[in-house]
């Protein structure tokens, strides 16, 4: 006859507070199918594990059952003391009554009941557990980083120091979008140096061989044996075996063309914020060669039309607008927005240092981009309602991040959801914001 103990877990004052835990106790007992019920403040400290350890070898239990917290957060914790302690982890269920029943059900007495009655299936399915002996298979050390950007290049340098075998694919050349950048922000620092620094960084290291120009066909297999197929840009297919992918495709600029009123793809010297940072490398110069005398940089364009704040497309339009004052410092620039999203006090520094070089922050409600006479003109309408028209030589447009075009194709592939927005879903947004839910598979 299975020996079943039960432990309830405490949690500090998470689950006690609200549970009943002494009438789920004599419940249990009166079904007379545990051996014993144990109580314990908090089962996943030191303490608690060396109860439960003590408790496993003393009460000669051949399972367990425990009412505690999620699977995701102690399982494990929990399955290592039963290990230790000689007994199979597998012949174990945890009930998280804490997600559950104590946080989801307000009411004790419903949330009691509610607990009672899952700890119940538990112990009616822990008994017909069956032992499952782990088993060691061949794994693959090695690691596939598909995306060639400063995430990808980081992300390979990071797994190369564990001396393992890392594949970088990238389907242009390696740089990804910093590529289009000039300079960085907060810092202001060109971006060549850090670029040129990283790529070298990459080609010079042993563990570590790029496929430039490259695409990946098909990914077979799993966690620690994935096997992935690379077409190069010679159109010669190339088999790569590893143990984990991780998936830096990154993401781009949105292309306002479908917003009529910022002229867009129709007006000369209207620019997204990427292609002004490409077309200013050199000079910043309008179509007709003569360097603007006025610029204006709108934020937030197209974001009621993508649902969501980029939060990087803020502090880039500041960088911009520093950027060209530090080469136009007689240019009258202004920033036309909506809200800023300036996270840290690094980036809010980085505001006041901004307006301190005579860039113009105005707030609008409406904005349209139009064009009259020779000159670019920016119609807007302040918060007191007031409109007001500013004669200008060139538009930046600071447009939000989308999703990389292979996103989907990847998403099918390796079988990783997408959020409402079509960007890689995690695992966890805080618990493990890396992982996927394809183990091994890692954004």
């Amino acid at each position: 006859m299975a020996k079943i103990g039960l432990y309830l877990c405490e949690c500090g004052p998470n689950i006690a507070e609200v549970l009943d835990l002494e009438k789920i106790s004599n419940e249990i007992k009166k079904d007379g199918k545990v051996a014993a019920i144990e109580r314990h403040k908090l089962l996943c400290s030191e303490d608690g594990k060396k109860f439960l350890a003590e408790s496993i070898e003393k009460n000669g239990f051949d399972r367990l059952v425990i009412a505690a917290c999620s699977p995701k957060q102690h399982e494990a914790t929990f399955m290592d003391v039963m290990s230790a302690a000689g007994l199979n982890p597998y012949m174990f269920q945890l009930v998280n009554v804490r997600e559950q029943c104590a946080w989801m059900t307000p009411d004790k007495e419903l949330a009691t009941y509610k607990a009672l009655r899952y700890i119940r299936a538990a112990i009616n399915r822990v008994r017909y557990h069956r032992a499952i002996e782990q088993k060691e298979i061949e794994c693959n050390a090695d690691a596939i980083v598909i995306g060639g950007g400063i995430t990808g290049m980081e992300a390979a340098l990071r797994a190369a120091q564990k001396e393992r075998r890392v594949y970088l694919i990238e389907q242009t050349e390696l740089g990804g979008m910093l590529k289009c950048h000039r300079v960085l922000f907060p810092t202001m620092e060109l971006v060549d140096q850090l670029l040129k620094a990283k790529v070298d960084a990459v080609r010079g290291n042993e563990q570590i061989e790029v496929f430039e120009n490259s695409e990946v066909k098909d990914v077979l297999g799993f966690f620690g044996n994935f096997v992935a197929t690379i077409e190069t840009k010679e159109k010669e297919e190339i088999t790569l075996h590893a143990g984990a992918i991780i998936l830096a495709t990154g993401a781009e600029p949105f292309s306002p063309e479908q917003l009529s009123n910022f002229g867009y793809g129709t007006l000369d010297d209207v620019y997204i914020a990427s292609e002004f940072e490409k077309v200013s490398a050199d000079r910043i110069a309008t179509k007709s060669g003569d360097p603007p005398k006025s610029v204006a940089i709108v934020h937030c364009v197209g974001r009621k039309n993508l649902g969501y704040c980029s939060e990087f497309c803020c502090a880039n339009s500041m960088k911009i607008a520093r950027y060209i004052k530090e080469r136009l410092s007689d240019a009258k620039v202004v920033q036309f927005y909506k809200n800023l999203c300036l996270p840290g006090t690094q980036y809010d520094k980085f505001y006041k240092e901004t307006a301190e070089k005579g860039v113009e922050f105005i707030r609008f409600t409406d904005i349209e981009v139009t064009r009259e006479a020779e000159r670019l003109s920016i119609k807007y309408r302040k918060e007191d309602h007031t409109e007001n028209n500013l004669p200008v030589d060139m538009v930046v447009l600071s447009t939000g991040l989308v999703p990389n075009s292979a996103t989907e194709r990847f998403a099918k592939m390796l079988n990783i959801p997408v959020d409402e927005y079509g960007f890689f879903k995690e695992e966890h947004v805080k618990l493990d914001p890396v992982s996927t839910v394809t183990e091994g598979v890692f954004i």
